[in-house]
């Protein structure tokens, strides 16, 4: 059974269940930590219970739509990654099916090469570049030798090991053939001819040198080329622009300082001809890899160094978070403990204290500017009071929580923390603070005992990351606390719970970018707290307690605590951008999921055509070939026909034959019995005159003996020639007349074969005419469905453009949507925090002025003094009243002064954002304007190119067609020659053996007969000649008589000489009968 077939998540097929592992994931691997975050789903840092392997577990789930295509994805992956070993490829670990979720071991990477540079905040060394992509090279030249393509190269897939290892990652989209077709990818790192695959045709493993030289470029310029642009935007700029370069100033002007060798290494990948791009071997020996960017130093060693130097920022980033929210929630807790208790709980919390290096917190929050401007003037009560108020949106951030809150809601409603008992020294409080709404988020109190150098313990409170698991605070009235010893990590925090109920456990393979306000939301952590109700005592409990020590698992929380080159705050990223509505990433994968839609449905389509194109041909061809066989069989049985009648003709002649010779000779035995019986009257007439002729003479009786005795000889011998010519006369007229019939006869048979051959001609033009119309009738058949087929494939081609378009259209669209209303809010924004800062420099204003009037009255009261010494006392109170007026004169003068500038300030700053605005908005629209129209001339560019792809297709169909129909033609007119020219080969065949049969019975038919006619004149002579002379001669001379009658009797002279030519007759007969039958 067919993968296709069979239902996602079926291991009916032993083939497919042998790609998983039946155990249970949740048993072998423990403290799951989510460290990123995809399209197929979350990637997770995991150990092995069994042999301690730190593992990167790949969830992947195939339930809901495209689940089919989902699951085949996930078997594709996975039968290709148990095939796969390399030393520069992310190694295969195993596989298992929970449920409808896919887990996917693999070796665990610290990072990719994306990480570093979003942490490092700068470009990498050309040496760093250098080594990351000599080894990356190696692992690329791997794949394309097998030959696969990856299709998916860029900085996120280059992973990193703390061995200072380069491996390629996330092979889920390695082609399974090269060349291929598909629409896979990352857009801005895509290749001209994999955007372009639909209407080009096929691209080939250079496709990955392309996307290899803009990882370069991003390495290098912390950022691919076009990513300012919306990822739809940036497809067409790749298909119809030049090559992007590396660049050779910075924005300030100065020179980047990139060698030669770097800039030639890049613009020889990004050629937008693939042909004219390096291969995978050829990119590992240009200078730029081979010279190491200038370093002596292995590569290994220079991955190394990178790898420190991120994980000590990682560390400081982090560190520099928890700091910031543990100042945060420092002044909310001050500001809550003043409303409600002025004395002890002020002073309890400013002496508590909580030290960020004694226990790694990873927590996510705002930047390290925002972190600065936060610590100008925290001693000032403005600054606390904007602090206070901004813990709320901080937190908000820091949760990835779409709710905003406000700090006063927080600190001044309704918050409730359970008491601390110290029970002993190893123990420490933690409070819980509950929201007052269903709508705010839990804040997360967070409390330890940490030994300083004095022995007076702090306690300070933050607020929890997204990643944190959730873990409910106990009932109300009882105390949560912890023990001292346990150590806090990421996977390990506790929430507050509106509910009653007992503290239970949340561990939810799903991702999410709440964590803390929904019961949904994912925990990267297998570990959860429980409290004991009975006890009071919350401790850490779950499948990690279960198995090890306490002393394993804190030697397992050490071991990870740079287990990832992401910060959480990268972590955190990545999930708020996974879930954030409408976002870019959500359209992009719906437009590829669209691209490889109307890939498979081409494929379809072109594969039903072939199919039918197949058939129709095999339909045609057995048409054809029955045609040939009836025709055959026709052929066939007219032959037989024919040759059973020639058979039936030549056995009637050979009765006709026969039937003649028949009748003719018993006709010549009765003549030759009547001649002979004439012949023995004539004897004896002769015989009679003889004696008398003889008796006249005077002749004794022994001479008249011998005379008369010689005489009979004679008239014997006469009798037998005579008898001898008569009877071969009789056989010379037998013979002609035997020799004119087989004449007519073979005459007969001769016409009968010639009018069978011209019939069995005429019968096989006929069947050749029918089998060319219908070679002509095939053809047009075929000509006609594949016009359909090439029809279909132009109206899906161009359905599947104009759907393409509207779907790009629309993504622009949103996406210029989604810019105006950013820039929108961020005005709104703007305007409302405008009267907060008209406010402050109003505030400022005044501050000033109060300022002016001390100095005024100060040298007011300066001024008076000195005239007052001048001036006797009767006139001072009137000088007095007169400067106080004065003074007030000039303090409403400074005082409009003030108010006027105050006015003309707020006047100034109302139409200066307000013009800012407007030319922000209308610099936005012209570009988000000028964005559209280049898409759309891109579009009109692609129309026009699929109908030249098109035309030329239907060209090219036809001129296919015109040339199987020329090629047609001419064997039908080959058949036609090659059928007249057997035609006339057979005619002159049949006329020649005819000829030779005649010609053979002419001269068997002169022989016979000139022979018998020389023996028949001979014969006539000597009787004519010697018939009375040489009967006188023996009356006259009885010697010689007697003499002559012997040599005669011994010539054979007689009726055995008859008997003979007789017998010899019938032969010469029977052989000329059986040399003309056929």
């Amino acid at each position: 059974m067919s993968p296709a077939v069979l239902k996602p998540g079926s291991l009916k097929d032993p083939s497919i269940a042998s790609l998983f592992s039946k155990e249970d994931p949740e048993i072998i691997y423990e403290d799951l930590r989510e460290i990123g975050h995809g399209s197929f789903g979350a990637v997770f840092y995991a150990q092995n219970v069994n042999n301690q392997e730190t593992v990167a577990i790949k969830k992947m789930n195939f339930s809901g739509k495209q689940a089919q295509e989902k699951w085949l994805d996930i078997i594709k992956e996975v039968q290709f990654l148990k095939q796969v070993k390399h030393d520069y490829i992310v190694e295969y670990k195993g596989c298992y099916l929970k449920d409808y979720t896919c887990w996917l071991v693999m070796e665990y990477c610290i990072g990719s090469c994306s990480d570093v540079i979003e942490v490092l905040k700068k470009p990498l060394l050309e040496s760093e570049i250098s080594a990351i992509a000599s080894q990356a090279l190696l692992g690329l030249s791997f794949l394309h030798s097998l030959p696969r393509i990856h299709r998916d190269i860029k900085a996120g897939n280059i992973l990193l090991t703390d061995h200072g290892i380069v491996k390629l990652g996330d092979l889920g989209s390695v082609s399974t053939t090269c060349p291929a077709q598909s629409f896979v990818g990352t857009p801005y790192w895509m290749a001209p001819e994999v955007i372009m695959a639909m209407e080009d045709g096929l691209y080939d493993d250079r496709a990955d040198i392309w996307s290899f030289g803009i990882t370069c470029i991003e390495l290098a310029e912390q950022k691919p080329p076009l990513f300012n642009r919306p990822a739809m935007s940036a497809l067409y700029h790749i298909a119809q622009n030049e090559p992007p370069k590396l660049g050779r100033t910075k924005e300030n002007g100065e020179d980047t300082g990139w060698s030669e060798d770097f800039h030639n290494f890049i613009d020889k990948c990004l050629q937008t001809e693939p042909k004219k791009r390096m291969t995978s071997p050829e990119s590992l020996n240009h200078p730029f890899i081979e010279n190491k960017g200038g370093s002596n130093l292995d590569s290994t060693v220079i991955i190394l160094k990178l790898i420190k130097k991120t994980k000590l920022i990682v560390q400081e980033q982090d560190n520099s978070q928890y700091r910031k929210m543990r100042k945060l929630m420092y002044l909310d807790e001050q500001s809550h403990h003043k409303g409600n208790d002025n004395n002890g709980g002020v002073n309890q919390m400013r002496n508590l204290n909580f030290a960020g290096d004694a226990c790694s917190l990873d927590s996510h929050g705002t930047d390290d500017d925002n972190h600065s401007n936060y610590q100008k003037n925290i001693n000032s009560d403005e600054a606390q009071d904007s602090l206070c108020n901004s813990i709320s949106s901080v937190q908000s951030n820091d949760l990835n929580s779409g709710s905003s809150r406000k700090a006063s809601k927080q600190s001044n409603s309704g918050k409730h923390y359970y008491s601390v008992n110290r029970h002993d020294n190893n123990i420490v409080g933690i409070p819980l603070v509950e929201a007052s709404s269903d709508s705010s988020t839990p804040t997360i109190i967070f409390s330890s005992k940490i030994q300083t150098g004095d022995d007076s313990p702090e306690i300070s409170t933050f607020a929890a990351p997204s990643t944190y698991p959730r873990i409910y605070g106990p009932p109300k009235g009882k105390v949560a606390t912890i023990l001292e010893d346990t150590p806090l990590t990421t996977g390990q925090i506790l929430t507050s719970k509106k509910s009653n109920a007992s503290m239970t456990a949340s561990n939810d393979d799903s991702t999410s970018s709440n964590v803390l306000a929904s019961s949904q939301d994912d925990v990267s952590s297998k570990e959860y707290l429980n409290i004991d109700d009975d006890n009071e005592h919350l401790s850490i409990n779950g499948p990690l307690s279960l198995h090890r020590s306490s002393k394993d698992r804190i030697n397992t929380l050490r071991r990870s605590k740079f287990s990832t080159l992401k910060t959480t705050k990268i972590i955190s990223k990545e999930v708020d951008e996974y879930k954030r509505e409408n976002n870019m990433y959500e359209q992009m994968v719906g437009y590829k999921r669209l691209r490889q839609q109307h890939q498979k449905e081409m494929k379809i389509q072109e594969d039903r055509n072939n199919v039918e194109l197949d058939s129709l041909k095999l339909k045609l061809e057995r048409e054809y070939d029955q045609l040939i066989q009836s025709s055959v069989k026709e052929l066939n049985k007219s032959r037989q026909q024919a040759k059973s009648q020639m058979d039936r003709l030549i056995k009637d002649h050979e009765d006709m034959e026969k039937k003649m010779k028949k009748q003719k000779t018993n006709v010549i035995d009765y003549k030759f019995k009547t001649f002979v019986n004439l012949q023995k009257k004539e004897y004896k007439h002769n015989k009679e005159r003889l004696k008398v002729d003889l008796k006249g003479r005077a002749l004794t009786r022994s001479e008249y003996e011998i005379a008369l005795k010689n005489a009979k000889t004679i008239l014997q011998k006469d009798k037998e020639d005579k008898e001898q010519i008569f009877y071969k006369e009789q056989q010379i007229n037998l013979n002609t007349e035997y020799f004119r019939l087989k004449k007519e006869h073979l005459n007969t048979q001769n016409n009968y074969e010639h009018k069978w051959l011209e019939e069995e001609y005429n019968k096989k033009l006929l069947q050749l005419e029918t089998s060319h119309c219908l070679l002509r009738k095939h053809h047009e058949l075929t000509k006609d469905k594949e016009i359909k087929c090439i029809c279909m494939l132009e109206e899906i081609k161009r359905r599947h453009l104009r759907i393409q378009h509207d779907t790009e259209l629309n993504h622009q669209t949103d996406s210029n949507n989604r810019a105006m209303d950013e820039m929108r809010k961020k005005h709104a924004l703007q305007c409302k925090q405008q009267p907060k800062e008209l406010k402050n420099k109003e505030i400022l204003i005044r501050k000033q002025f109060r300022h002016a009037v001390k100095v005024k009255t100060k040298q007011f009261k300066n001024y008076q003094n000195q005239l007052l010494a001048t001036v006797p006392k009767e006139e001072q109170k009137e000088l007095i009243n007169k400067l106080k007026e004065e003074q007030k004169r000039k303090i409403a003068a400074l005082a409009d002064e003030y108010e006027k500038s105050i006015g003309n300030m707020v006047s100034e700053q109302t139409v200066q954002l307000e013009t800012w605005q407007e030319e922000e908005e209308k610099t936005l629209s012209e570009k988000l304007k000028k964005d559209i129209n280049e898409l759309k001339q891109f579009q009109e560019r692609q129309r026009t190119n699929l109908e030249v792809i098109l035309d030329k297709d239907r060209k090219g169909l036809f001129e296919k067609i015109e040339k199987r129909r020329i090629e047609l033609e001419d064997k039908i007119s080959q058949e036609l020659q090659s059928f007249n020219e057997e035609k006339k080969q057979r005619f002159q065949a049949l006329e020649s053996k005819q000829q030779l049969k005649m010609d053979g019975l002419i001269a068997q038919e002169m022989s016979f007969t000139d022979a018998t006619m020389y023996d028949l004149q001979n014969d006539n002579i000597k009787s004519s000649n010697s018939q009375f002379s040489t009967i006188y001669h023996s009356v006259n001379s009885p010697t010689s008589t007697n003499n002559t009658s012997s040599s005669n009797s011994n010539s054979g002279f007689g009726s055995p000489i008859v008997t003979s030519s007789r017998s010899d007759g019938e032969r010469n007969i029977n052989n000329v009968v059986d040399q003309t039958n056929f």
